[in-house]
Order: structure tokens, then sequence, then C-alpha cells
């Protein structure tokens, strides 16, 4: 088997874990060439990653998943265009350039300056969460949002140092898209419960939030003053 450093100390060597076999933050370390990553749709990577329940994956097979659940995704969802025909039924009469037409032009101008402010939010957060990584396409951020950036970036600083140390890294709490799930909690340390606090999706502090540990309810924040 590759013998690789186990888990801890690093003092000893251990056989790596293959391709497709569970790991996580506490098992011995995935193979060369692989990565301990969250198994696609998993609602908790968190957990699975500090239980044991994720799985050695390569990096090609994750985003071939990624791809492949994003294109399922789009098939299930109406356009933009075919809800709005479906919102506003055409009319008996109308002009050759009547209000079906107005209506799409408005739609196409609103989704255009969603993406710009997408793209603004996301660079912020990037820049906040560790070095910008130029997007080549703004659909990108479906296949790997900045939570699962953050996260895969924390598991190969983990993967990488010579003592490994989990509770003096943080792991981000991600949603199925790969954003930042509204509550961020840090490592417990045996029966004292880790600091909690509430972000947006792109990871930014929410404005009136305190660091808090126990239990923590973010869902009563407006997202609507947030996004």
């Amino acid at each position: 088997c590759e013998l690789v450093k186990e888990p801890g100390c690093g003092c000893c060597l251990t056989c790596a874990l293959p391709a497709g076999q569970p790991c996580g933050v506490y098992t011995e370390r995935c193979a060369r060439g692989v990565r301990c990553l969250p198994r696609q749709g998993e609602e908790k990577p968190l957990h699975a990653l500090l239980h044991g329940t994720a799985v050695c994956l390569s990096e090609k097979s994750y985003r071939e998943q990624a791809k492949a659940e994003r294109e399922s995704r789009e098939h299930e969802e109406p356009t933009t265009s075919e809800m709005t025909e479906e919102t506003y039924p055409p009319k008996a009469y109308r002009p050759k350039h009547g209000r079906l037409s107005d209506l799409k032009a408005e739609a196409l101008k609103k989704d255009r300056r969603k993406k710009l402010t997408l793209a603004k939010f996301v660079g912020m957060a990037e820049n906040t969460a560790h070095p910008r990584v130029v997007i080549p396409e703004l659909r990108q951020e479906f296949e790997l949002g900045p939570c699962r950036r953050h996260m895969e970036a924390s598991l190969q600083e983990l993967k990488s140092s010579q003592r490994m140390v989990p509770r003096a890294v943080h792991l981000p709490n991600c949603d199925r898209k790969g954003f930042y799930k509204r509550k961020q909690c840090k490592p417990s340390r045996g029966r004292k419960r880790g600091l909690c606090w509430c972000v947006d999706k792109y990871g930014m502090k929410l404005p009136g939030t305190d660091y808090l540990s126990g239990d923590l309810q973010c869902h009563a924040f407006d997202s609507s003053n947030v996004e």
C-alpha cells in the first residue's frame, strides 16, 4: 500500500486510503491523486468531514459529478423566458411590439444586473477568505462556490501541515451549491461548545450579530438586508 503519515502527530506511517473509501479530518489520508471531499448532494458537508463520512475522490471525478448535478438542475428549473411567458400569457390582440416584448426586455435587464452584483460580492468574499481566483465563467460559482473553495483550501492546509491540529483550522459550513450557510461555528472543545456567528451566503458576517456560544438563531435575520 501507499505509505503516508498517520493523523495526529504524524510520527508513524500508515496505509493511505484508496479512491472511493470513506474519509474525514481524523481518518487516514487519501492516496496520492485523490482528495477527501463531501459526497455530491451532502446536506451537511462539515459534519461529514468531521465524522469520517466523506469519500476519497479524484478532482476530475468530483468536478464531473458537480457538472452533471448542475446540468440536471438546469433541466428541471424553468428558464427566465419560460417563467415570463407563463406569468404573462398573450392577449387576444396586441401590437407588434407589445407588452410581452417589454416584459422580456425588463426581465433580461434585471438578470444582467443580478449577475453583475453577484460577481462583485463573490470577489469580495474571495478577498477575505483567500487570495483572489479569476473566474472564467460566472456559472462556475454553482460548480464551486466561495464556501466550497474555502473548505478545500482549509483541507489542503491540513493535508500539507507537518502537525495536524484540526481545531486550529476553521472548516466552513456550506450548502449544496457551495455557498455559506447562515450559521457558522468553530469546533467544540470537550464539553465547551465552539463560538457561532451569522453570515450571508458569501461568508460576510452579518451586522448586528455577535460571536456567541450555544444555540444561536440566525434565521431571524432578514436575508433581503444582506443579499
